[in-house]
């Protein structure tokens, strides 16, 4: 080993195959022939990479690439890396060779010359944030997220501070439903923005192929939030669904027990959320209160018109 491996931060980091998950508990198969080891193979090539690279600016006494290389650079040699080592554990996949093409990676002679600006495939995205993950537009399509971690203490030497990990990788096909827009601001050079939505997160988080063991408990965490976030999002409508059904005022307690099962929830965690989501369709004019206290139906112009007998 190298005198310099000594160091904390070029230690040589080895991804964990305990981290993939089983291809039976996918939600979806993996697209265009691609299985979870070729996932664990590219992530440890990127590590393989960031290691080698560091050691050898170490010892030529240049900065390691996270303080040589911007945010987006660093973050673009990973990207850049997984659609080489993608492309060339797939049978079925390779390089877009159009300069700034979508997406990274399309089929094997689907496209003249393998080149195409806009077109069908597997878009790579690599990112140290835990969910703010963008693009130039709202894109539908396969994507692969790729999290990975910084070690940015300030208080201890940069030697002295953990390698750069990657976190987890995740891939799922989005809509364009599952992305938000924020146009460019008016005397701005910067383009508009497209940021993936919590629905779309929640898609990702669920598609994960590799998780890092020690991050699996914050991933787990992410995931139920955004099931939440979607759950309160999609609240009202079940709601509405259900009084419409219901012939006459039901309570709280009765939404919980007829929507729980239906959604696969617990009731314990459930009925606040219901709880709030009435309160908000009260608000809004669309329930009224029944006349015992705590009990619910459409407000009036919500009924579903009498059927002709």
């Amino acid at each position: 080993m190298s005198a310099a491996r000594e160091w904390r931060f070029l230690e040589e980091i080895r991804p964990d195959p305990q981290g993939l998950i089983d291809t039976q508990s996918l939600l979806a198969e993996l697209p265009y022939g691609l299985q979870p080891r070729h996932i664990l193979r590219t992530i440890e090539d990127v590590q393989e990479l960031i290691s080698q690279l560091n050691l050898v600016l170490h010892e030529s006494a240049y900065e390691p690439l996270e303080d040589l290389l911007d945010r987006a650079s660093f973050s673009g040699l990973i990207s850049r890396t997984v659609v080489n080592r993608l492309a060339a554990a797939s049978q079925i996949l390779v390089v877009n060779r159009y300069h700034n093409g979508y997406p990274d990676l399309i089929r094997r002679g689907e496209y003249p010359q393998d080149a195409v600006q806009r077109g069908a495939g597997l878009e790579v995205k690599a990112s140290r944030s835990e969910s703010s993950w963008q693009s130039h537009g709202p894109r539908p399509g396969w994507f692969i997220v790729v999290q990975f971690e910084i070690d940015e203490r300030t208080e201890i030497a940069r030697l002295e501070r953990n390698p750069t990990r990657i976190l987890a990788a995740m891939m799922a096909r989005l809509t364009e439903d599952d992305w938000s827009w924020t146009p460019a601001r008016s005397g701005r050079i910067r383009s508009g923005t497209a940021s993936v939505t919590p629905g779309g997160k929640l898609k990702l988080r669920e598609g994960a192929v590799w998780i890092d063991p020690r991050y699996r408990a914050r991933h787990a965490q992410l995931t139920a939030s955004l099931q939440l976030t979607e759950l309160r999002r999609a609240l009202p409508d079940h709601i509405l669904d259900t009084l419409a059904g219901a012939s006459g005022f039901v309570t709280v307690r009765d939404l919980v027990e007829v929507l729980a099962p239906k959604l696969s929830v617990s009731s314990s965690e459930f009925q606040s959320a219901v709880r709030s989501a009435v309160s908000k369709l009260k608000r809004h004019g669309l329930v009224v209160s029944g006349p015992k206290r705590g009990t619910y139906r459409l407000a009036p112009l919500q009924q579903p018109p009498n059927k002709a007998p």
